[in-house]
């Protein structure tokens, strides 16, 4: 007979992962067979804490998007628990830095996600690294919506004066927990904190993104101007009102990406490689894809790289007259 210990005579637990302030964290499996891959099972460990548990519930279960951990199942008993999806990738303070057009795919992703949730009335309030880890497929995946604020309800989980969030990523408004200052913009203020920290590979205090913690400077790569002046800028301000919203964010973003692109990454032999941007493109190769379209038929010259650290392949239409 087993000996290991069953929550809810379902979740049968597989290994402990992780003792926080306020749970436990297990690997466990579904007994009932229902669910056949390993999943989490985040039990509250401060019963004083139940509402926030609760309300990361709540929160969870009216957002349906692929990168938000689901709530698969839960229990209010005692002890209180929910099951959620086990992501391979784990967060990513154990991938940080990445090169510049990595981070800038994986900030987009984000301002999608957390732009979503804010369609539907949810501010997380408490993004971090180790609120965000990484699916199979390497895209974003946020977890984690105990301190989020719920913009229907009017209230939230904390007490009118206590500080929430983490101190790295808390915007500077809701340090005294003030109800009345909490706003889509707190989510922008911690999403450029965690631009500056996918790209860096550290935390920075409040806005001390520029001086000596400038991007240039800590990475020695110019390209990361364009981030600071462009993204930075309207995202790790003090000033609520100075600061785009996520979704600006992410559109901001996409246009950063493709001057990175045009300026740094021409898709010429040698030049840097786009995805890894630490190898440099080879093996040019010329090839010729015919297209058919109704009633016509033409060809194509591409040319293929191949980048000599990681083996990306890029494809890239020939200039004319070459």
């Amino acid at each position: 007979m087993s000996s290991a210990r069953i929550f809810g005579g379902r979740w049968e637990v597989v290994t402990p992962l992780d003792e926080g302030g306020q749970s436990y964290v297990y690997k466990v499996r579904d007994r009932n067979g229902e669910f056949t891959e390993e999943l989490i099972l985040k039990r509250l460990k401060n019963l004083k804490r139940l509402d926030r548990f609760e309300r990361e519930i709540k929160s969870c279960q009216q957002l349906s998007h692929s990168g938000i951990a689901p709530i698969l199942a839960y229990s209010f008993d005692d002890p209180p628990f929910f099951v959620t999806k086990f992501y391979e990738g784990g967060p990513l303070t154990t991938h940080a830095p990445f090169p510049p057009i990595q981070a800038l795919d994986l900030f987009i992703q984000l301002c999608n996600i957390v732009s979503y949730a804010h369609k539907k009335g949810v501010i997380h309030r408490d993004l971090k690294p180790d609120n965000i880890v990484l699916n199979r497929d390497r895209s974003p995946v946020i977890i984690d919506f105990g301190l989020c604020y719920l913009q229907e309800e009017d209230q939230r989980i904390t007490a009118t004066m206590e500080q929430v969030g983490s101190r790295f990523y808390i915007a500077p408004e809701l340090e005294q927990g003030h109800l009345e200052k909490v706003t889509y913009r707190v989510d922008s203020y911690a999403l450029g904190k965690i631009l500056y920290f996918l790209l860096a590979g550290r935390n920075i205090a409040r806005e001390a993104f520029r001086g000596d913690n400038d991007l240039t400077k800590v990475c020695n790569n110019e390209q990361l101007n364009y981030v600071s002046d462009r993204i930075l800028a309207y995202a790790v301000v003090e000033n609520p009102d100075d600061r785009k919203s996520v979704a600006e964010l992410g559109r901001e973003a996409r246009d950063v990406r493709r001057l990175i692109i045009e300026h740094y990454y021409p898709g010429t032999e040698g030049s840097l490689c786009r995805f890894c941007g630490e190898g440099h493109y080879g093996k040019f190769t010329k090839s010729t894809i015919r297209l058919r379209e109704p009633g016509i038929e033409h060809s194509v010259d591409f040319y293929v790289l191949v980048c000599d650290k990681c083996r990306n392949v890029e494809w890239f239409r020939f200039p004319e007259g070459r």
